[in-house]
């Protein structure tokens, strides 16, 4: 080859290979704007009262409680502003390629379609629509139906599988079987019939509110899962962060707890009142309103511990000694035993006692709804909980940095009335 030609092979091989990369480049930049235009950056104080304003058909919508005061409606917008920045994100990584994600985002954005048709029809018609029998049985004579129920089912039960393990729950999955199944099938067949016929209504399908909740829904499930991609390296809690965590808060030891138990055993001994002691000290919610009484009682039933202790002792007598089970710590008063005469000539034990119970577990902190009293944990448990909410809202609060999210400062919602 000669020197000419062998400079005109290398310009045309440059020529090419920029044009590739050039072309790559823009393909990419195509592909990111895409995505930018794609992601929901706003929602404007109208189009949150058009979004509530369609739920509040539905009564467990809980509309009236996002809007019921300036706290609750401040709640609901930074909640919206966390979603829309963690699915803004997840869409840039591409989540909204994987398998699982299309077909999750489908079943819900079914579920919500058939529900929204569901309340359209039922405005129509003056009553509560249901979908006829004939038809929701019609929708498995199509063996496709079959399969993507099985395909759905599979899917939502990998992705409860996948935060499980996120979050180091090790619970069983097992797959839908007996009524659960069959509860779970018509469910399915309603949704897709309702949801089909929704996509079929033009005039509905075009509503403003509808395309908005879907968008919505959308943002909620890739903020789930951008979380859960992130939760081992950015989120969950170490074993040495617990460890921490709980030699920074002696309010967690179970050994003040026995203290503590030590120290009413001797009140309640030294004659103080023992239903007073126990409405006011005792962390079992079945009695403490009660003074701590448990009433005929038969063998058997409650701890073998305190049964054991409680029937060794007198009439209105106090064990001398802490009473010790997997629950906590018991103070043990018995207040009769007896037994009773069957007419068939049997016998019946029954007795009757009081205790204080200081638990081996701890007041979850923080719930927030004195109607609902807190459920007790491990003191691990609660550490864990404590660490991973606060690494999570540093971990979120750095993503909502690198998107502004434009969100009303406030809104208000006109509901309809009945």
């Amino acid at each position: 080859m000669s020197k000419k030609s062998l400079i005109f092979t290398l310009i045309l091989i440059i020529a090419v290979g920029g044009g590739v990369f050039v072309w790559r480049v823009q393909n990419a930049r195509a592909k990111d704007a895409k995505v930018e235009s794609e992601i929901l950056k706003s929602l404007t104080a109208e189009e949150i009262n058009l979004v509530l304003k369609s739920g509040a058909a539905d009564d467990n919508s809980g509309v009236a409680g996002i809007t019921e005061n300036a706290e609750t409606r401040r709640a609901f917008l930074k909640g919206m502003r966390e979603y829309l920045a963690l699915a803004a994100e997840a869409r840039r990584e591409g989540l909204t390629e994987f398998a699982n994600f299309k077909i999750n985002f489908e079943i819900k954005k079914n579920l919500l379609l058939a529900d929204l048709y569901k309340a359209e029809l039922s405005r129509e018609q003056g009553k509560y629509y249901i979908v006829p029998k004939e038809e929701t049985d019609a929708v498995w004579s199509n063996p496709a139906n079959g399969k993507q129920f099985e395909t759905d089912m599979n899917t939502l039960q990998a992705i409860q599988k996948a935060v499980a393990v996120e979050r180091g729950d090790n619970a069983a999955f097992s797959k839908l079987q007996g009524e659960s199944l069959i509860k779970a099938r018509e469910n399915w067949a309603r949704t897709k019939i309702l949801s089909d016929r929704a996509k079929a209504d033009a005039e509905f399908i075009a509503k403003p509110e509808v395309s908005l909740r879907i968008k919505i829904v959308e943002a909620g499930i890739l903020s789930a899962d951008y979380l859960r991609k992130n939760w081992a390296k950015s989120i969950k809690a170490t074993e040495r962060e617990i460890a921490d965590y709980l030699a920074a808060h002696p309010e967690y030891d179970v050994g003040k707890k026995r203290e503590k138990a030590e120290t009413l055993l001797r009140r309640a001994q030294s004659g103080e009142d023992f239903s007073r002691l126990a409405g006011q000290f005792s962390e079992d919610r079945t009695t403490k309103n009660k003074g701590g009484l448990y009433e005929n009682i038969e063998k058997d039933t409650l701890w073998a511990e305190v049964e054991a202790a409680a029937l060794a002792l007198e009439k209105n007598q106090i064990a001398d000694r802490l009473i010790e089970t997997e629950t906590g710590f018991h103070i043990v008063k018995l207040e009769n035993k007896q037994i009773k005469q069957e007419k068939k000539g049997g016998e019946t034990f029954k007795y009757s006692f009081r205790h204080i119970l200081l638990q081996k577990n701890f007041e979850e902190p923080g719930s927030g709804n004195p109607e609902i009293p807190s459920p007790f944990l491990k003191a691990e448990e609660i550490a864990k909980a404590e660490i991973e909410k606060e690494k999570r809202d540093k971990f979120v609060e750095s993503i909502i940095e690198l998107n502004k999210i434009i969100l009303p400062e406030d809104f208000t919602v006109g509901l309809p009335t009945n």
